[in-house]
């Protein structure tokens, strides 16, 4: 889903230039791993953006939640704070794949800072979303959070930018 992504990235920050921090898992970069930061995005003024991103399959839609790790591990000698802890992006990317996986369906992107006050002041993640244990792929826990109790922190989303939108056969 990364050249979607990119598309997007490009419409929204014409001329930007997006480093991928990640290098195929292999070597995880500082940043990611202590804070958090996917990518950069480099913009014609010489100004750069911290990105956090998340893809999902077409199939987790339906939810229409934002998930947000918690806890790694858990419950093993090596449970250790999920991205929440560390989270120090100044973007999140997050997207719901179409069904042919060559777009997103609906994205959008969120600032960090907005989402991390709006936490707080409605007294922490238990507040505003469900704890969840991803039993499929590791023990990590994560809250899922309505996306309609986030729409105050988008920076923007699919609904302002028509052309990044798959188009469907009827």
């Amino acid at each position: 889903m990364k050249p979607a992504a990119l598309r997007i990235y490009q419409e929204v920050f014409p001329g930007c230039e997006v480093d991928d921090l990640r290098e195929d898992g292999v070597r995880v970069h500082i940043l990611d791993q202590e804070f958090g930061i996917d990518s950069l995005i480099s913009l014609p003024s010489r100004q750069w953006i911290t990105l956090q991103e998340k893809y999902r399959r077409h199939a987790a839609l339906k939810y229409l939640d934002f998930t947000q790790e918690y806890m790694n591990a858990v419950g093993t000698p090596h449970e250790s704070p999920g991205e929440w802890f560390k989270l120090g992006a100044q973007l999140y990317f997050y997207g719901w794949a179409d069904r042919d996986e060559a777009a997103f369906e609906k994205w959008f992107l969120m600032d960090i800072v907005k989402y991390k006050v709006l936490v707080e002041q409605a007294g922490g993640l238990e507040k505003i979303g469900t704890l969840r244990r991803n039993s499929t792929h590791g023990k990590a826990t994560f809250y899922a959070i309505p996306v309609e109790l986030l729409e105050s922190c988008f920076v923007t989303d699919y609904r302002k930018w028509p052309l990044q939108r798959p188009m469907r056969n009827q």
